[in-house]
């Protein structure tokens, strides 16, 4: 059986993660092709084996590029066609279609938000064999486009627990004092990602304990806008880190502020290392976070208060998470999506 995965870029987002985490445990021969020519875990994936191809794909430059993903898929004959984030799923499924290859489409978000990309969703639905979302609460989304029941098969963000030996506390670095409460956000600097809400009530817990620092990592299109507006010793800006996990482990409560996300794998992440817990009260947080393993915001009201909150809950979200967000399972689940796919 041979995969072809077909993926927006190769920066470092979730999505690019998770192939980063699946694609080598596989035993199947694959390759992947990215529209665009983001190289920061191509090259990860390139030095585990796998076969990466660049096309360079712009709106500048879209003829060239799409005659190359063509090319590339008469030439490999892949089984099937995986693909990841819209611009690839829309792409990848018409080569799909014209080629007769069937297609596996990841979905990782909520495209309600844009008419023009639900619609285009909606167009090009029937082109799809499986669809993966990777929460529960997509699945509504998909049933918005009509996409009938069985052709789903929900398959969640995994974590790969030896990501998580041997981390290093990087409080020193920032000279932060062992005994300072530390917050950490772990998202890119674009609007449904809401920083706001989270700095300036952050600020407001900060007037009571001037000793509590917030680490912002990530980068994006508003990040020097916000380092402008929001100056302060307390507050640490990192922009594109690789070392998340250490930052993860030298902090004390995640917040996710996102007003429409996928499975969050920073979510993910932090509740295996038994961190307090804080995110908005939207689907796909919720579906992660219940009563018994962190705290949900509806306002900034309410996350000030919550920012008082003591860790209660990381023993329940880190076994949460071992018993069913675990890699060792990935596979076996794949298998499934495959069989569908192919049947």
């Amino acid at each position: 059986m041979k995969i072809g995965y077909i993926i927006t870029g190769l920066g470092t987002g979730g999505a690019e993660k998770h192939l980063l985490k699946t694609l080598p445990l596989s035993k199947h021969d694959q390759f992947v092709i990215s529209l665009t020519d983001q190289k920061s875990i191509g090259k990860k994936l390139e030095k585990k084996k796998v076969k990466v191809y660049y096309l360079n794909l712009s709106k500048f430059n879209f003829i060239l590029p799409t005659v190359n993903l063509f090319k590339i898929l008469s030439k490999e004959k892949p089984n099937l066609i995986n693909t990841y984030l819209i611009h690839a799923n829309l792409i990848g499924r018409i080569a799909g279609k014209i080629l007769r290859i069937p297609v596996i489409n990841s979905v990782r978000n909520d495209y309600s938000y844009s008419r023009i990309y639900s619609f285009l969703d909606k167009l090009t639905s029937n082109f799809v064999k499986v669809y993966v979302p990777n929460s529960n609460s997509l699945i509504k989304y998909l049933k918005k486009i009509n996409v009938p029941r069985n052709k789903i098969i929900c398959l969640s963000n995994v974590i790969d627990t030896t990501e998580f030996n041997n981390l290093k506390n990087i409080r020193s670095n920032f000279n932060i004092k062992k005994s300072s409460k530390v917050f950490i956000s772990v998202a890119r600097f674009v609007e449904q990602k809401n920083h706001k809400i989270i700095i300036e009530s952050f600020q407001e817990y900060n007037k009571h304990d001037k000793n509590s620092y917030l680490f912002l990592l990530g980068d994006g299109k508003l990040l020097n806008n916000y380092k402008k507006k929001y100056k302060s010793k307390n507050i640490i800006f990192t922009g594109k880190v690789e070392n998340v996990k250490d930052f993860l482990y030298s902090s004390d409560t995640f917040i996710l502020a996102s007003s429409r996300e996928g499975m969050s794998n920073a979510l993910l992440e932090a509740m295996y290392m038994g961190l307090n817990c804080i995110v908005s009260n939207i689907d796909q947080n919720t579906e992660l976070i219940d009563k018994n393993c962190g705290y949900i915001f509806k306002n900034k009201s309410d996350l000030i208060k919550l920012l008082s909150k003591k860790n209660k809950f990381g023993k329940n979200a880190k076994k949460k998470i071992q018993s069913l967000y675990n890699l060792k399972d990935f596979n076996a689940k794949y298998e499934e999506v495959i069989s569908k796919c192919v049947e």
